[in-house]
């Protein structure tokens, strides 16, 4: 109770460990909130959380709570899970998936991923998940990062023309990206003209600053 009241005015660490996937991770309490973040950015909690609640909005609340499978690609600590369960009230299958053994572990230490009734964790790499996975889902939501960086592989070609593999002919996919440089707009430009022949891509610039959010539908089932 004590750390919790101290929390309103300084932050406190409640752990501190190192990840040979993720770098150095860090569990701190702020404002009562318990917070997983890596050097360089928020891992769960925090503004990201509130980054994929935008999208989740943009997408629609009630269009969420009528789906039955949402994929996760990037649980790390479970906020978006947190978001889905307690603000959507989504009530189906909740497939949440995570390379690093370690952040996963702070999610049911820390975060109560355990108490999650329908939220199954799968312990894998994304592309050999979305490889093997026969479920198809309504909803996927990709949120891959190595702390403020984003794996090469998501901008191929093959990545995201496998997730639609694996997508109900009226699915969506939640992409969120970071954008920090030059480089990062151009990958980010060369990533929609590629794709908009196969989905239509709504486009969400500079969330809470340096975040785009990328919400790819059919053409027939945009969120607009």
């Amino acid at each position: 109770m004590l750390k919790r009241i101290l929390s309103y005015i300084f932050p406190i660490t409640l752990s501190r460990q190192s990840s040979p996937v993720s770098g150095q991770l860090t569990v701190t309490l702020l404002s009562g909130k318990r917070l997983l973040n890596t050097p360089n950015t928020d891992y769960s909690f925090g503004s990201l959380q509130r980054i994929l609640r935008f999208g989740l909005q943009k997408i629609g609340f009630e269009r969420i709570q009528k789906q039955k499978n949402i994929l996760v690609l990037g649980l790390a600590a479970g906020s978006v899970v947190e978001t889905l369960v307690e603000e959507v009230r989504f009530r189906g299958q909740i497939h949440g998936v995570d390379i690093d053994p370690e952040v996963i572990a702070i999610g049911r230490q820390y975060f109560h991923l355990d108490k999650i009734k329908n939220l199954q964790i799968f312990l894998c790499d994304a592309q050999d998940y979305i490889k093997t996975t026969r479920v198809k889902y309504d909803l996927v939501i990709v949120d891959i990062f190595q702390d403020d960086q984003m794996p090469a592989f998501l901008f191929a070609p093959a990545f995201f023309s496998q997730l639609k593999e694996i997508l109900n002919k009226k699915g969506v996919i939640l992409f969120n990206t970071i954008v920090k440089t030059k480089a990062e707009v151009q990958r980010n430009k060369n990533f929609i003209e590629f794709f908009s022949d196969q989905f239509h891509i709504d486009r969400y610039p500079k969330v809470e600053g340096e975040n785009e959010i990328l919400i790819l539908s059919t053409n027939e089932n945009s969120t607009k």
